[in-house]
């Protein structure tokens, strides 16, 4: 390459013009001669580039064999049949496929320069330097030429319907495998779209099943409230909620009471049913955000966040009243009178924990007990009715 343009350095600058053809590649051909100082003119068509020739004069063409407007043979064969005109010198390019006819038919036109395409630029520059140091071009024999021409335009014609032929045969090739490749996606992305449906059902499941499983884990088989180990786990969360806020907070412990006596008059299965009728009642009257579970045995508990002490002691005088109210039944026999025994505690009054607070409420309840029962106490021995 180096050498290449040593040469083209240490001869004089030439005119050279190109005649764009299908392979559209001239720009980056035009930028290398120009810098090596070549003046460069450039031709859409055979018939722009014969005028040019007329007026510019230049020292050579470079051209393929096929053109927008007439096949690069015919361009030369005009060229040298004009009197007068100062003859360029000619390169002829074509594509690799085509190079033996085109090489032959260059030659019986007097073209002696050709390049076959895709080629190097350094390669396109040799053959533009030997082109330029050549004698000038060998006069042609237009009869005789056009014989020759026109039977190798025939067999370089028979090589290019060849060439489309293979071109069309390869493209319905490639639609068959396209095809072919669209349906193995199609078949691919169906499948992978019902595992991914599947995968998403079964995560859905599983997430509904571990929910099941813990609101069986905190549920009470036998009421359906919340179970000692939820008010466990939720006490403190919702203490700690009332604190950072600064609204009050209030638990109440309510008891059956004398459960007992109406398990041995009536059987276990009639104080479960007590046991389901209050829990109902109790849990009709609670707000959404109020927490009610079946704290073990007959005991319940009712944790009441952003509740003044008098709507919490409201509350417990209409759960009492109500609970008193009831018309329990179990196989066709009444059980009662059923009445609840209520203590109150409230955060922080009468604790600073939500331990301390339910603790506080325990022994408001065992003195509604110790005072009659069916009745409800304020921490600190407070009794709100009876």
């Amino acid at each position: 390459m180096l050498q290449i343009e040593t040469k083209i350095r240490e001869q004089a600058p030439a005119t050279i013009l190109i005649v764009e053809g299908q392979s559209g590649h001239y720009a980056p051909l035009s930028n290398v001669l120009g810098h090596h100082g070549h003046r460069v003119l450039v031709a859409s068509g055979a018939e722009e580039a014969q005028d040019i020739v007329r007026a510019e004069k230049p020292d050579l063409v470079l051209a393929d064999i096929l053109m927008p407007d007439m096949d690069g043979f015919r361009f030369v064969m005009r060229l040298r049949e004009e009197k007068g005109l100062a003859q360029p010198q000619v390169v002829f390019r074509a594509a690799a496929h085509m190079e033996a006819e085109a090489r032959e038919l260059a030659w019986d036109c007097g073209v002696a320069h050709f390049v076959a395409m895709p080629a190097e630029p350094e390669t396109l520059l040799a053959t533009i330097q030997s082109a330029l140091s050549a004698p000038p071009p060998r006069p042609v024999k237009p009869r005789s030429a056009a014989v020759a021409i026109g039977a190798r335009l025939h067999s370089l014609a028979f090589r290019l319907h060849q060439r489309v032929a293979g071109l069309e045969n390869l493209n319905a090739q490639l639609d068959t495998r396209i095809a072919e490749y669209a349906a193995q996606l199609m078949t691919a992305r169906s499948a992978l779209e019902q595992e991914v449906t599947k995968r998403i059902w079964a995560e859905k499941e599983l997430t509904d099943a571990n929910l099941r499983l813990h609101d069986k884990a905190v549920r009470d088989a036998l009421t359906g409230l919340y179970n000692r180990r939820y008010l466990e786990e939720s006490l403190d969360r919702e203490v700690s909620r009332a604190k950072r806020s600064g609204l009050p907070f209030g638990v109440m412990m309510m008891d059956i009471d004398h459960f007992k006596r109406c398990n041995d008059s009536f059987g276990h299965a009639a104080g479960d049913a007590a046991l389901r009728a209050v829990g109902q009642h109790v849990l009709s009257l609670t707000r959404s955000e109020d927490i009610l579970c079946r704290y073990g045995g007959e005991e319940f508990v009712l944790v009441m966040t952003n509740a003044s002490a008098r709507a919490i002691l409201q509350r417990a005088e209409a759960l009492r009243l109500g609970v008193q109210g009831l018309e329990v039944e179990h196989e066709s026999r009444r059980i009662g009178p059923v009445t609840l025994s209520i203590g109150v505690a409230m955060l922080p009054d009468h604790g600073d924990s939500g331990q301390a607070v339910l603790q506080a409420a325990d022994a408001a309840l065992y003195q509604a007990k110790r005072a009659g029962r069916n009745r409800v106490v304020v921490g600190g021995g407070t009794q709100a009715a009876s």
